[in-house]
């Protein structure tokens, strides 16, 4: 579950430059509780946190996309907002994608490919701060 049911949802921002995932991600993040925006275009999503720096719980962002990778996008978006968790899918996870990442201010970098449960526990993990016993 995404929230205690007197909460209100907390919010995704969800991108990546393949329409089929951004839909299917959407989906699924939705069926587990979770608000989310999701969009293919980089610019578009920067724009979102600059019109609510506080409007989101969570950036999940694809790396290797045409124009500006999913680390230039977290720059940004960090800038307007350097508390937002941030995370980084990627097919491919090398010392220097996690190196650039940490750099950037990103909060993990997840492997694309992993199974939906575990890409839905790094979510929940992210947007739900671990809370004193």
């Amino acid at each position: 579950m995404a929230e205690d049911t007197n909460a209100a949802p907390r919010h995704i921002l969800y991108l990546d430059d393949d329409d089929t995932l951004v839909f299917l991600v959407r989906r699924l993040l939705e069926r587990r509780g979770y608000r989310v925006t999701a969009l293919t275009d980089q610019q578009q999503a920067i724009d979102a946190v600059r019109a609510q720096p506080d409007g989101f719980h969570l950036l999940m962002t694809d790396y290797n996309m045409p124009g500006m990778s999913g680390i230039d996008v977290a720059r940004q978006v960090l800038a307007l907002n350097p508390r937002l968790p941030v995370a980084v899918a990627s097919g491919y996870i090398s010392d220097e994608l996690q190196a650039e990442a940490l750099a950037a201010g990103v909060t993990e970098v997840v492997f694309k490919t992993d199974a939906v449960d575990a890409f839905c526990e790094v979510v929940a993990r992210l947007v739900n701060p671990a809370r004193p016993a």
